[in-house]
């Protein structure tokens, strides 16, 4: 009978040892005078968040840690053990074993624990099972780096929209006095006309002669100085020439035929 106790406990010891090397996170509590009913629900809490719950004696506990070859462990086994082996995430294991505690101080204790490659004590487990969850420290993390992003962003948009700003308002500036210089232009044109003195008869662009300037652009050519007429002939006479004689005398007068 003795060969099969000690078989059996060897053989605790190796399954223990083997659980907890394939495992490289566990929990070591002590449990004290704890019932049957209290750790059939702890176990149960424990099943909701992928644990499990391994109690073994103190001496077994220590042959199993030993095999580990973690400094430090073998000191956290006390009294009964209780071993927690958590899934993937451990927050939420933390906290059910704090959050039990609370109710069953005198029953349970945790005495430390063996986390991603650190031993862990009593203190470190309890500041463990206070952090948020995976998911939440996920989000945050998320938030804490999209914060800086989105500022970032918001600060580019910011300065591109005071830059056209200023772009428009250079533009407005520039076209004003564009066209406050064109209106007066305009306005000093039929001035200028008025005011444009009247050119002296005679002279090229005069009064006279504008009208051609006007009409072709070209001066007129100054007018000639007006010819004398000639003098008029004298009027024909209607009686004949009287006939010269010889020797000098005049022919006996023609009676007139008026």
């Amino acid at each position: 009978m003795a060969k099969v106790g000690r078989l059996v406990k060897e053989t605790i010891i190796n399954e223990l040892s083997t659980q907890l090397g394939a495992q490289p996170n566990f929990f070591v509590t002590r449990v004290n005078r704890l019932t049957s009913t209290d750790a059939d629900a702890l176990r149960q809490t424990l099943f909701g968040s992928q644990a499990s719950l391994v109690m073994i004696k103190r001496k077994l506990g220590k042959r199993a840690a030993e095999g580990l070859k973690i400094p430090g462990l073998v000191d956290l086994f006390e009294g009964s053990v209780g071993i927690v082996i958590p899934g993937e995430d451990v927050l939420p294991v933390a906290k059910v074993i704090v959050d039990f505690i609370k109710t069953h101080e005198e029953q349970l204790a945790v005495r430390g624990g063996f986390i991603e490659g650190t031993l862990l004590d009593k203190q470190r487990v309890e500041h463990l099972a206070s952090l948020p969850s995976k998911p939440v420290l996920l989000a945050q993390i998320v938030f804490t780096i999209e914060a800086p992003i989105a500022d970032l962003i918001f600060t580019i948009e910011r300065l591109v929209g005071d830059l056209m700003w200023a772009v428009e308002q250079a533009a407005t500036k520039k076209l004003l006095p564009a066209a406050k210089d064109e209106g007066q232009t305009g306005a000093a044109a039929p001035a200028a006309a008025a005011e444009a003195p009247a050119t002296e008869p005679g002279a090229p662009g005069s009064a006279r002669g504008g009208e051609g300037s006007a009409a072709g652009g070209v001066s007129p050519r100054p007018a000639s100085p007006a010819q004398p007429e000639p003098p008029a002939a004298p009027a024909a006479s209607t009686t004949p020439p009287a006939p010269e004689t010889s020797g000098g005398e005049a022919p006996p007068a023609q009676p007139s035929t008026s």
